[in-house]
């Protein structure tokens, strides 16, 4: 199995829940898991992450090399990419939302998940259930793509993560 984690992931565990001052096990968990890319990304979200001016993007330009960011470059991620843009295009999206969509990094992690086997996407967006949806949200082109996606803590769990207060 290979988690590939959403931005937000990453993000929010440095703002919210795993600050990297306070719970430095939170970023061992995920260098340790990146062997053997069991817990890895895509290109898109490095250059996502790294354009940030900040701890989080100065340390994911220093696990460059420890921790896997898949090329979107192949030609099955790029058709898996065209079949996910023509979905979003097709159904109901504003030109606004289609836009901030295709031109960010989801689509190719989605694009990225479908084309290898036993991966799941790890993300903080939650599926969206509701006959109109404005918002293109990972859990829902997961969905109609056959992606498995999954909460942060979940995958903790499921790669049986602890993180023990040390004083």
């Amino acid at each position: 199995m290979t988690y590939l984690l959403d931005a937000n992931i990453l993000i929010q565990a440095k703002n919210l829940h795993y600050g990297m001052d306070f719970c430095p096990a939170f970023w061992d968990f995920i260098e340790e898991n990146s062997t053997n890319s069991i817990i890895a990304s895509v290109d898109m979200i490095y250059t996502e992450l790294t354009n940030g001016n900040d701890e989080l993007a100065d340390w994911v330009k220093d696990k460059k090399d420890d921790i896997t960011f898949f090329s979107s470059a192949d030609e099955n991620t790029q058709n898996q990419f065209g079949e996910i843009a023509n979905f979003v295009n097709n159904n109901g999206f504003s030109e606004n939302e289609i836009t901030r969509f295709l031109g960010g990094a989801d689509p190719w992690l989605i694009a990225k998940a479908a084309v290898l086997e036993e991966a799941t996407i790890v993300t903080h967006e939650t599926l969206i259930v509701s006959a109109t949806i404005r918002k293109v949200k990972i859990p829902n082109i997961c969905e109609q793509f056959g992606v498995s996606y999954m909460d942060p803590f979940d995958m903790i769990r499921e790669l049986n993560g602890k993180f023990e207060l040390a004083l």
